[in-house]
């Protein structure tokens, strides 16, 4: 008796990471959504979170190796990752100035589609049936909330999908990093990078903060660590295909914060998407066992 090829165990530990990750983002977008309506710039915001967390990788760093750690010949890849890392949660929390959790939370969701996709001519993964039926089925219960009509194309909503596009090449942009770079590496270049540009730019639209407000965004940063190291390492040890499904989970978080702090009462047409969606995701770990089992 032999164990199971390693690919299907990192499946399964991509999938847990996966899971841990985007609820560490879907809590720091709750948080950024309450300093986005107390009207503060979104480039500000980012500027001031990276700024708690860069000296948590540098201490990091020095006490692992130091320089060392970082050395790296893919300039190219990191300063692409770094663009499009700036991109989506600039557009997002632009947009959650007026959407709901919920709503920008569900129109984001068309991610997984274009990373499943892309994973096939970048990474010559196998897509079959049963990951196509899931991702499908997970993204039924999307359109079940979101139930689309003619004013989904507002300014807002296509300011979600720009996100969500430039999420999808942060995450693929990582997946092929991780190749021949560490997780450590990785993070410490997108966030050191995207730091910088907000530092940059956000003079021209500073807007002083309370005290309180500062310790928000140092909660956005450590919230914003944790879920980026977790997202890096899924997509590190894990096939696409696989775990994009749940970053459906997401949505069950998004719902539940609305609820407990924006006091959004989600509607019954809600429920019924995140119960497809919930199902969608257990189908995938029950295929992932029989996998699992049948190669032992």
């Amino acid at each position: 008796m032999s164990l199971s090829p390693p690919v299907k165990l990192d499946n399964i530990r991509g999938i847990l990471f996966t899971v841990a990750g985007i609820f560490c983002m879907s809590t720091m977008d709750a948080v950024g959504k309450l300093l986005v309506e107390a009207n503060y710039p979104v480039i500000q915001i980012l500027a001031i979170r990276g700024s708690f967390i860069m000296p948590l990788l540098f201490f990091w760093m020095m006490t692992h190796g130091g320089v060392r750690t970082i050395k790296t010949r893919q300039y190219g890849g990191h300063c692409l990752r770094i663009l499009l890392a700036l991109a989506a949660p600039m557009l997002f929390f632009l947009s959650l100035k007026t959407l709901p959790l919920a709503d920008a939370t569900v129109i984001f969701f068309v991610s997984p589609f274009i990373m499943t996709a892309l994973s096939v001519p970048l990474f010559r993964e196998k897509v079959g049936l049963h990951r196509w039926g899931a991702i499908v089925i997970g993204f039924t219960g999307v359109l079940i909330v979101m139930r689309p009509t003619s004013d989904i194309l507002e300014s807002d909503a296509i300011l979600v999908l720009g996100a969500s596009l430039a999420y999808s090449g942060v995450m693929l942009s990582g997946r092929w990093l991780g190749r021949t770079e560490t997780t450590f590496t990785i993070v410490f270049y997108t966030v050191s990078g995207v730091t910088l540009l907000a530092l940059l730019i956000c003079p021209f639209f500073w807007q002083p903060m309370t005290l309180k407000d500062v310790g928000l965004v140092a909660v956005m940063a450590i919230l914003s660590l944790l879920g980026n190291l977790f997202m890096v390492k899924s997509f590190s040890i894990g096939e696409v295909g696989v775990i994009t499904p749940f970053e459906y989970t997401g949505l069950l978080w998004a719902v539940l914060l609305g609820y407990f702090v924006f006091s959004d009462f989600p509607a019954a047409n809600v429920w019924l998407g995140v119960a497809v969606i919930g199902c969608s995701g257990l189908y995938m770990v029950y295929r992932e066992n029989l996998r699992r089992k049948s190669s032992i």
